[in-house]
């Protein structure tokens, strides 16, 4: 299993200055190699304390100076808030010429109305922006040749230099959260990356389709999927749990309202049929409740307890590769480092340790 840090850069009810909130996470980030971090990623969100990080590019390119070795991971670019996919092809070769070939490209569909509103795109052409110009970067980054066509996207041949490094089809991944983005993301050959949103064993399914839609377009099985948890580690299984729900509740909370997810607008937007059945549900079990329930599917717990929840994980639903957020919610600087410091001690060599799994589950001929 590899294992990966995912920063969001928050800063909670600007409890602090925007400057501390992104020295506070510099600080964890310079972490991430040293502890023995497979990977390091940020994602990519606008105009808001829920999550300050406008350009993921330009940030992981300031860490492939201060880093050897440890891969780097957008995740993801939100390809509809960009008007040019050529910029996106330039920029993320620059980014694996500045890493030595470090760099992993991630790529989403965004959710949050408040920022395509602010970007002055219509939330009802997301679908297509976000296929259209998939298509159009990854063959930019395969071949080093801009040229395409679409609805939303119009580009005469240009060749782009630098020329691509390398090819980033093995480096390609998919944030896939929806039963309509599932096929897209296996369609693409893209990995498909999914954040705690369900009890993991109800989410079997979801890895299920992947996998056969996978199959079914490239004739081998896909690479395991990313889980991307919100983590608390401490050798206090009380002290562990009051973290994670004081904590992980705050950031629950913040992604609500960020999103809207109680409210009726998905219902009619293309594309976002299953967040409007989400909201449904979200008014019914009512929000101290889903906050708790939330909580649950993250990880937290004493090092041991991690384990033998990430041990019933892979059970249920296969092979899959871990990526962790550990600054959220206001939680203190000194307990994330010491968070993170413990799960890297005592989970991360063992999980590192964990032989692929012979037969992936529900691959099928």
């Amino acid at each position: 299993m590899e294992v990966g840090l995912l920063m969001v850069f928050q800063n909670f009810m600007d409890q602090t200055t925007d400057r501390e909130a992104w020295d506070r996470d510099i600080h964890l980030c310079s972490l991430a190699e040293p502890l023995g971090f497979d990977t390091l990623g940020a994602v990519e969100h606008h105009f808001s304390n829920y999550a300050m990080s406008p350009d993921n590019i330009q940030f992981l390119s300031y860490m492939a100076a201060k880093t050897n070795r440890i891969k780097l991971m957008t995740g993801a670019v939100i390809l509809p808030w960009h008007e040019n996919p050529m910029r996106i092809v330039e920029r993320m070769i620059v980014l694996d010429y500045l890493s030595n070939g470090r760099a992993m490209f991630g790529i989403g569909r965004g959710l949050a109305r408040r920022e395509y509103d602010t970007f002055g795109i219509d939330m009802n052409e997301a679908r297509d922006r976000f296929d259209e110009a998939a298509e159009c970067v990854m063959s930019g980054l395969e071949t080093g040749v801009c040229e395409w066509e679409t609805k939303h996207f119009k580009q005469v041949r240009t060749e782009v230099r630098p020329r691509p490094l390398e090819s980033f089809r093995d480096r390609f991944f998919s944030v896939a959260m929806s039963s309509d983005s599932v096929p897209v993301c296996a369609k693409l050959g893209a990995r498909m990356m999914s954040f705690a949103q369900k009890p993991w064993d109800q989410m079997a399914p979801h890895f299920e389709s992947y996998r056969e839609l996978y199959l079914q377009h490239h004739g081998v099985a896909p690479k395991p999927p990313i889980c991307v948890d919100f983590m608390a580690c401490d050798e206090s299984a009380e002290r562990a749990e009051a973290l994670a729900r004081k904590h992980m509740s705050n950031y629950y909370i913040t992604v609500m309202e960020h999103y809207e997810m109680a409210n009726d607008h998905f219902k009619n937007m293309k594309g976002y049929g299953d967040y409007a059945n989400n909201a449904e549900i979200l008014k019914d079990l009512g929000m101290e409740v889903a906050g708790n329930a939330f909580v649950d599917i993250n990880t937290w717990g004493t090092p041991q307890q991690i384990l033998d929840k990430l041990d019933a994980r892979r059970k249920a639903i296969g092979d899959f590769d871990l990526t962790v957020q550990i600054s959220y919610g206001g939680m203190n600087p000194a307990d994330a480092e010491s968070s993170v410091r413990l799960f890297a001690e005592k989970v991360l060599p063992e999980v590192q340790s964990w032989q692929r799994m012979s037969e992936p589950l529900a691959v099928v001929g």
